[in-house]
């Protein structure tokens, strides 16, 4: 009888357990943020509202921990004091591109943001693939790293950009500019199949950590399309997608990466440029398009 009593407990004990463990959220680090529904280009140019961008997040906090952007354009600098409220990291992305008066603009609002809500953002995007582009050369991306960041004396925040890993490499001076590696890792663009690119993203990482030893390397964007070209052995699909990501996920817990998945939500204004079209992860609702955490 005291077995059978002994065996129910344990049995009690492994249920409460289950239970608890599945009650406990997994989240990803950070998701890349641009509002869901917009389907042409002249609807984002009108500006998005605070109702739009703050019913997105919510939807977005139960998945992940931090959030990232990239301007402050079409009502994006409401993010910041969102994201604050919901508890969410940010990393605040300022886009930077050929118009240099725009630029200017740009840090100019970035700098009064960063003073004023330093305390939530977690690393600072000095522009985005504005080298790979060829709108800017590393030399004045540097520039404007240092320009931003000697504004904000007070704030102790990490400054840097972003660009395909290949491009660190080319462009030690971007590196010299920044505390930390903003590294695009795509094995999509690079035409390797989805099974093999978590291990592609691993030799990649690791040799931009043997270029600049001393440097912090994010994970700055990865993911993987549903739709678009093939790229020699890179096929797009929900699919390829979710093996993808999961695989990441377990590799990225394992190897305690600090990185960011491209993107919450699919961007029809960007079609037909498959671009960044179909990356989101996330429907228009709100809603993960697979269990990110599946075995």
């Amino acid at each position: 009888m005291r077995r059978f009593q002994k065996f129910i407990l344990l049995m009690l004990m492994g249920a409460v357990c289950t239970v608890a463990l599945a009650a406990e959220p997994r989240k990803v680090m950070s998701l890349s943020y641009n509002p869901s529904g917009v389907m042409i280009q002249s609807q984002l140019e009108k500006g998005i509202s605070e109702t739009a961008i703050r019913t997105d997040l919510e939807r977005l906090a139960p998945y992940t921990v931090g959030i990232r952007t990239y301007s402050l354009e079409y009502g994006l600098d409401r993010v910041p004091a969102i994201t604050k409220d919901l508890g969410l990291k940010l990393s605040l992305g300022l886009w930077l591109g050929r118009d240099k008066a725009k630029n200017a603009s740009e840090i100019k609002h970035a700098i009064g943001i960063i003073n004023t809500y330093g305390a939530n953002i977690e690393r600072v995007y000095v522009g985005n693939e504005a080298v790979i582009r060829g709108d800017l050369s590393a030399g004045e991306v540097a520039a404007y790293i240092k320009q931003v960041k000697a504004a904000v004396p007070a704030i102790n925040v990490p400054f840097g950009t972003a660009e395909p890993w290949h491009v660190w490499l080319k462009h030690p001076e971007l590196a010299a500019a920044s505390d930390f590696i903003g590294a695009h890792l795509f094995g999509y663009w690079d035409g390797v199949p989805a099974i093999d690119a978590v291990n592609y993203l691993d030799k990649r990482f690791d040799e931009l950590q043997a270029a600049f030893p001393a440097k912090t390397v994010i994970i700055s964007e990865t993911g993987w399309p549903t739709g678009g070209s093939v790229h020699q052995a890179a096929v797009p699909s929900l699919a390829t997608r979710a093996g993808y990501v999961r695989q990441f996920l377990q590799r990225a817990a394992r190897k305690m990466y600090d990185y960011n998945i491209v993107e919450a939500f699919d961007q029809p204004w960007k079609a037909p440029e498959e671009k960044g079209a179909v990356w989101g992860l996330f429907s228009d609702d709100g809603k993960p398009t697979f269990n990110f955490f599946a075995p």
